[in-house]
């Protein structure tokens, strides 16, 4: 699955942004957007990086951010390990205006499991400013780490977390789905092989409306699985679809459907 591959797909399925995040190196970052350029398609740059407390992925307005942010990182020369903390990858993105999300949170790779232990690391993680989205693989796991978590220790992160960075109470992380494409047929699809993904509200197809969206989870992210059949069938806004995706065969992704105007839910 070559970036000129993901690109073609992308447009052809109707895609209006895709983010090229590959597991602890940025080669194929360039090569994607220069095949993009003049192509009715947005591609962001990015990375997903394999830390010791779970994978994170990190997103950039530009490439060159990219390539300086990914300069700072400690990676393995086999490439299969970060060995920063995603606190410290984190800051370092901040410094060229990047965010993160934290990716597949309940899987074994992903933060839930990586760092079970509930201590001042693991909400360090929560309380940095940067961090926007939390990418779950199931919408039935929508409440993980949300002031409505039936688990004590994740519902007081979300709480700390409010008052750490002097949020309203009851402010969550964006949650977002995420799909596992072994192939480029499957791009478009949740984990569970269904076109159901994120919808969210965006002013305009760029790096910063994407931002304000995920920093605006209430009102503007919803997971289409838990938006009822018939809101969605009813629904007249334009879709714009986006998608997070790995330039190798056998790479998860994640899809996004990026409407401008939410429908209303009960």
């Amino acid at each position: 699955m070559t970036p000129e591959g993901i690109v073609d797909t992308a447009i052809a399925e109707g895609l209006d942004l895709i983010a090229i995040t590959d597991h602890n190196r940025i080669t194929n970052v360039r090569r994607a957007l220069k095949y993009a350029e003049g192509r009715n398609l947005l591609v962001v740059p990015g990375v997903e990086l394999s830390t010791p407390q779970g994978h994170l992925l990190v997103y950039f307005e530009m490439a060159d951010q990219l390539q300086r942010f990914f300069g700072k990182l400690n990676i393995s020369d086999d490439q299969k390990a970060c060995h920063n903390t995603i606190p410290q990858c984190l800051r370092a993105a901040a410094e060229f205006s990047g965010f993160g999300i934290c990716a597949h949170i309940e899987m074994d790779s992903g933060l839930e499991k990586a760092a079970p232990k509930f201590d001042a690391f693991k909400q360090e993680v929560f309380n940095c400013p940067n961090l926007l989205g939390l990418e779950i693989a199931h919408a039935s796991n929508s409440t993980l780490f949300s002031h409505d978590d039936a688990d004590a220790n994740r519902r007081n992160c979300a709480v700390a977390r409010c008052a750490a960075l002097g949020l309203e109470e009851g402010v969550e992380l964006a949650k977002v789905m995420s799909s596992d494409a072994h192939t480029l047929n499957a791009l478009g699809r949740n984990a569970s092989g269904n076109r159901r993904l994120t919808r969210l509200k965006m002013e305009a197809l760029t790096f910063a409306s994407l931002r304000i969206a995920l920093m605006d989870a209430t009102a503007r992210v919803r997971l289409e699985d838990l938006i009822p059949e018939s809101v969605r069938r009813t629904s007249s806004a334009r879709s714009l679809k986006a998608v997070r995706r790995h330039s190798s065969v056998g790479k998860r992704c994640t899809d996004t459907d990026l409407s401008p105007s939410l429908c209303a839910h009960p």
